[in-house]
């Protein structure tokens, strides 16, 4: 609960029992209808009090769900870096082999000169 919802529960509760202390003295020297309606407007600020009570948790509820949700998102971030490392290696394979393919498909007439594949033009092998 906030400083401000702290401080409006116990204005409401002052109220409160400052009004119930009014009906309660008050009860045999006016009329009954008086009494009665301060009575109910000494219940009022209950109301108040639950809805204070009632957006304090739902804030609560809200700063939860959020830690949740940034705790899912930095897993998923570093899952995603992950894979990301694994398809670059993929990829990387995958242009590594395609040189040393293009190079027996063309007859060996076109390699990539910074294959580590390349064997020297000189090689008698």
């Amino acid at each position: 609960m906030s400083r401000g919802s702290r401080a409006l529960t116990v204005l409401y509760v002052a109220v409160a029992l400052w009004l119930s202390f009014c009906t309660v003295r008050t009860w045999g020297a006016v009329p009954a209808w008086s009494s009665l309606a301060m009575a109910a407007a000494a219940l009022a600020p209950v109301v108040g009090v639950v809805r204070e009570t009632v957006i304090a948790d739902e804030r609560h509820a809200v700063a939860v769900l959020r830690e949740r949700e940034g705790r899912r998102a930095a897993w998923r971030d570093a899952a995603l870096a992950r894979a990301e490392v694994e398809a670059a290696a993929f990829s990387r394979a995958e242009v590594e082999a395609a040189c040393c393919e293009r190079w027996w498909t063309s007859c060996a007439t076109e390699h990539d000169p910074c294959c580590a594949h390349r064997t020297a033009w000189g090689s008698t092998a």
